[in-house]
């Protein structure tokens, strides 16, 4: 599995209604995008749950790497750079990945949190995703509103991501949290996703 957000940066005034409405427009596109796992659609607002600034920054998670390039070089991502610029992708490699109840439609999802930190020198890796399995199989069965938990590691900079997938919305997240709001689910292969 692979993790990979990209952050678009909007200007302090920018009506958010018109990524609202993008999402709206082309988001049902995605629902059958080939090799894609789970993208949500995300934005923060300026003033809204600690966001310092407006941003669109939908995060996705693929199953293997040959369709994230189809994605790359094709249409979809053609556009956001005809609109927005080329942003800078990060990405992570899957180091644990959990979903609590797979009855549950990943389209009930309103919200995400991401946590990322440094991995110090000196840390036992193996132990380390051990560790992160265990937690994120805890952490999504055991808190009813969190449906997902992925996990990744970038190895450049050694830092680990935790992408946390709740049905809750903002305003009932544990605070502090760097939160987004979610417009829209796509998951035509969420059921393939593991780390």
């Amino acid at each position: 599995m692979i993790l990979k957000q990209y952050v678009i940066t909007l200007p302090a005034d920018y009506d958010m209604r018109i990524i609202r409405e993008r999402v709206a427009t082309k988001g049902a596109a995605f629902d059958t995008l080939p090799g894609l796992g789970l993208k949500t659609f995300m934005i923060r607002e300026r003033g809204r749950f600690g966001a310092e600034s407006n941003q669109y920054a939908p995060a996705y998670l693929w199953p293997a790497v040959a369709p994230i390039w189809g994605f790359v070089a094709g249409e979809g991502f053609a556009r956001i750079i005809e609109s927005f610029g080329r942003p800078p992708i990060r990405s992570w490699l899957g180091l644990a990945f959990a979903r609590a109840d797979r009855s549950r439609a990943l389209t009930e999802l309103r919200s995400v949190t991401r946590d990322e930190q440094k991995i110090v020198a000196g840390t036992d890796l193996a132990a380390l995703r051990e560790r992160e399995i265990a937690e994120a199989r805890r952490a999504v069965e055991n808190t009813p509103d969190h449906l997902v938990r992925a996990v990744g590691v970038n190895p450049e900079k050694w830092t680990l991501v935790r992408f946390d997938y709740w049905t809750a919305r903002q305003d009932s997240l544990p605070l502090g949290a760097h939160s987004y709001e979610v417009l829209h689910v796509s998951a035509p292969h969420a059921d393939v996703l593991e780390a």
